[in-house]
């Protein structure tokens, strides 16, 4: 985790924080995904982006236990990075994927669908995305 962090939201599956004054920082427990539990955390993390004005995102899917069930994958694509980003300046993604193929979300697809709504940028390592994020 980042050290200057602060918890916004969490469940089974994951953590919604708060970088002050820069980002959303998404990550995942390790836990199985749930459907339920997935998209309840990207609502906070849209309630934390407007809460705060934010439009940066660091994605920290090296925990991810699988991809996400297509329906989810959908939803995430084409409800709520469009309804997030809506309004809003250019919204910079960073992403750290899952190391193993299998659980990847970041697919060639998915990063060519996220890239209407964002610059995106996929990463091995943290400090790396975070500098990307913070270099405007």
């Amino acid at each position: 985790m980042l050290g200057d962090s602060k918890h916004y939201f969490s469940n089974a599956i994951g953590s919604v924080l708060y970088v002050p004054g820069s980002f959303v920082y998404l990550h995942w427990s390790g836990a199985p995904l749930r459907s339920e539990e997935l998209r309840a955390l990207y609502v906070h993390a849209r309630n934390l982006m407007l809460r705060y004005k934010l439009r940066r995102i660091l994605a920290d899917n090296r925990a991810m236990p699988g991809a996400f069930d297509p329906v989810d994958r959908d939803w995430l694509l084409s409800h709520w990075f469009p309804h997030s980003t809506e309004g809003v300046p250019r919204v910079r993604y960073a992403a750290l994927p899952s190391p193993d193929p299998q659980r990847r979300l970041h697919t060639d697809e998915v990063v060519l669908v996220l890239r209407r709504y964002a610059d995106v940028a996929l990463f091995d390592d943290i400090t790396q995305a975070t500098a990307w994020l913070e270099a405007e």
